[in-house]
């Protein structure tokens, strides 16, 4: 944290806090749910997907699979239990791969971001619409929203970019993954009336595929994008 530029220490700062606020108010108010089953299933898909993540081409951010599950959570489950589950999931997909070094606010604004967009996504899906459909893309673009424009002003606070540009650009990348995450949302919804929650278990290895697309896409992006600088290094200019 020393080597963050002081606007960036305040942002951290203000996130971390109001995050364990919302987790500390939430895990005080977690009650006695009798559906523990159901939370230890979507606990366990959630940060199993979030094992696979891809970095965005050009930036220091990265996403992975495990947003689908926490919608999902956020839809089905307590405010509680979908924080928690929110927590897990986007502290496991902090480290890995293990090979990498980590940095600990990083860490701690990632998880706390993600947090904070949980609990507004939860209070629009529960307290907003009746119709599912609009229920899903409501939910989904406040998560959208509410976790890339941290991201985009720490982003520029750091790399002495622009916010709004920075923010633009991570919308451009990762707008197809939330309307599939939203469409992926709403087919689960819909299942689990007919087969049970079991059903964001079948969803996994799908989302292994779409991490397996994604990673294929951006691969070729950064090589597109290293092309020509490494034609330069090669004519010796």
């Amino acid at each position: 944290m020393k080597t963050l530029p002081s606007k960036a220490k305040t942002l951290v700062a203000v996130a971390v806090f109001a995050a364990l606020v919302v987790l500390g108010r939430a895990l005080v108010n977690w009650g006695h749910p009798n559906d523990y089953p159901k939370f230890f299933a979507y606990l366990a898909v959630a940060v199993a997907a979030a094992r696979f993540r891809v970095s965005l081409p050009r930036m220091t951010s990265s996403m992975s699979v495990n947003l689908p599950f926490i919608l999902v959570a956020l839809i089905e489950l307590s405010l509680p239990q979908a924080l928690v589950i929110t927590a897990a999931s986007t502290f496991v997909q902090c480290f890995w791969p293990e090979s990498k070094k980590r940095n600990l606010t990083q860490v701690a604004f990632n998880v706390s971001v993600l947090v904070l967009a949980a609990e507004s996504t939860w209070l629009i899906l529960h307290h907003g619409f009746r119709n599912l459909a609009l229920v899903i893309i409501s939910g989904t673009l406040t998560i959208l929203v509410v976790n890339t424009m941290p991201v985009a002003a720490i982003i520029a606070m750091t790399e002495a970019g622009k916010a709004f540009r920075i923010w633009t650009h991570i919308i451009q990348l990762t707008f197809p993954y939330y309307s599939l995450t939203a469409g992926i949302a709403g087919i689960v919804k819909l299942a689990a009336y007919a087969v049970g929650w079991q059903v964001p278990l079948f969803i996994l290895p799908a989302m292994i595929l779409v991490y397996r697309s994604y990673a294929f896409y951006f691969q070729q992006v950064s090589s597109a994008a290293n092309a020509p600088r490494a034609m330069v290094q090669a004519a010796g200019v």
